[in-house]
């Protein structure tokens, strides 16, 4: 079996941990894979028996690993999500809701993984297509945790037009707005007041961020609902971020479509602590992480 291997080299300082899985995996019977590029920036690698550098893309690979926090694993999988493939995160961040793997168990994870004796999530993913006033597509792009449409550069209160289903529903003045998946029900729409789903869920969350009303409610749709966003003329054009990640300039009387995309992420479940408990358990590790600095 091939085993993508994605380190995010601030986290893991001098890819110690990248060698470290690959040695337990090769001692496993399995092969790590890493991308071209690493077998420059961790000379290392290649005196690991069995490593192969090649895009992940042309060979058979059966999961891909992430080395980092929540950012990195969510950047790897917009880069690999087209492939046919699980995914699984060795946790190098603060909290790491997204990451499987704790460092201090590194090679019974490992094992377990290679043995196949796991749980995959389904997890729902968005679709988002921008269209200019005149109906025109901008852009599009797809995300696993959540889409952000919040104020620019200026400390203006931003307005939204919200429609699910054809339905409009109000008339937003605020921060913004957060359109989550049940995986980033526990991140930025949290945060902002949403609710907290099962990741297995396929319900949509739209959550007002700072709403300037009486009344910010969070909205749960269904899979199949079709959610619109849409600008009036504003004089600080909001931003929009896919995953934390940059994507095209909004404009005046722009409208936002978001939906499910086609396609799950399978992520890799290798406990069977309750889900709940485990949130619990790391938001109080991330105030402890901020308590002690």
């Amino acid at each position: 079996m091939n085993y993508g291997i994605c380190s995010n080299g601030s986290r893991d300082k001098g890819y110690k941990t990248a060698i470290k899985i690959a040695e337990i995996l090769c001692g496993l019977g399995a092969t790590p894979v890493f991308e071209p590029e690493m077998e420059e920036e961790c000379p290392e690698l290649k005196n690991v028996q069995g490593v192969l550098f090649e895009e992940f893309a042309k060979i058979d690979i059966k999961t891909v690993i992430t080395i980092g926090g929540d950012g990195t694993f969510l950047s790897k999988v917009a880069k690999h999500r087209d492939l046919d493939t699980e995914f699984i995160g060795v946790n190098m961040g603060s909290i790491g809701f997204l990451n499987e793997i704790v460092p201090e168990q590194l090679e019974e994870d490992l094992a377990t993984l290679v043995s196949g004796e796991y749980d995959i999530i389904d997890r729902t993913q968005l679709k988002c297509d921008v269209f200019n006033k005149d109906g025109v597509l901008k852009g599009s792009c797809v995300c696993l945790n959540d889409l952000v449409i919040v104020r620019g550069a200026k400390p203006h209160i931003t307005t939204l037009f919200l429609s699910i289903d054809n339905q409009l529903i109000e008339k937003f003045r605020g921060d913004g707005l957060v359109v989550a998946t049940a995986t980033g029900s526990s991140a930025y729409s949290l945060s902002a007041g949403g609710p907290i789903l099962m990741p297995h869920m396929k319900d949509i969350i739209v959550t007002p961020i700072c709403s300037n009303t009486l009344n910010g409610y969070t909205y749960v749709t269904s899979e199949d609902s079709v959610i619109k966003i849409s600008l009036d003329q504003v004089e600080t054009v909001p931003l929009i971020c896919p995953d934390g990640r940059d994507f095209i300039e909004l404009e005046s009387y722009d409208s936002v479509v978001i939906k499910k995309y086609d396609k799950v992420l399978k992520t890799v479940c290798l406990r069977k602590d309750s889900f709940f408990s485990n949130v619990r358990k790391k938001i109080v590790q991330r105030g402890y992480f901020y308590e002690n600095g």
